[in-house]
């Protein structure tokens, strides 16, 4: 009598699953969402599309995976001081927004505007993440008398997400080279023109 038990499938690679949602990453900061595809992402992981479908049974499904393994929050140290924070977290979020990770989060805030369905889950997770270090940083200035008044915060934070991001769009490939190198000369002057606003006359 045969008592052996059913031989398994072979079970499934780790490094293959990395490389998978790694060039899922890449694929979709290149080409946004309308060109993301299943053969795409098969082509640049060296990876069977049969592969893919194994794991993820669409692509949205496949993205929010991928966007879950490498999204990190930017994290606003405390340094005790508004200014200081304001500038080590404008450093990380350069440092952020020059990453493929950093530029995907761009995309999907763009393609949320005409894909809600696939984007709206993923889109509130990255702006919950960036808000609620941003807002930390800002609220410890409040109680320390350091900012104004909670009417201003989310403007305050607006301000300057938007200096940081606008001066990456700015750069060009060799502009972006250098600022890697050079993280805090590239963000000292749009810290200080944000935190102009707030300061006493």
């Amino acid at each position: 009598m045969n008592s052996s038990k059913p031989v398994r499938g072979r079970p499934r690679d780790p490094a293959v699953e990395k490389r998978i949602l790694t060039a899922a990453m890449d694929t979709y900061a290149r080409t946004g969402w309308a060109a993301f595809t299943m053969d795409a992402v098969a082509q640049c992981s060296g990876v069977g599309k049969s592969a893919l479908y194994l794991r993820w049974s669409s692509k949205e499904k496949l993205l929010v995976d991928a966007l879950e393994e490498h999204s990190a929050p930017v994290l606003a140290p405390d340094t005790g001081a508004l200014e200081t924070d304001v500038l080590a977290l404008a450093t990380e979020l350069l440092r952020y927004f020059l990453d493929p990770v950093g530029w995907v989060a761009v995309r999907v805030a763009v393609d949320s505007a005409v894909q809600t369905a696939a984007f709206g889950h993923i889109r509130d997770r990255i702006v919950r993440m960036h808000n609620e270090a941003a807002s930390d940083m800002v609220q410890r200035a409040v109680r320390r008398g350091e900012f104004p008044g909670e009417e201003q915060v989310q403007p305050f934070i607006q301000a300057l997400y938007g200096a940081v991001l606008m001066h990456v769009l700015t750069l060009d490939p060799g502009g972006r080279d250098q600022a890697r190198d050079n993280l805090e000369e590239h963000v000292a002057p749009l810290v200080d023109f944000v935190l102009s606003r707030i300061r006493p006359e």
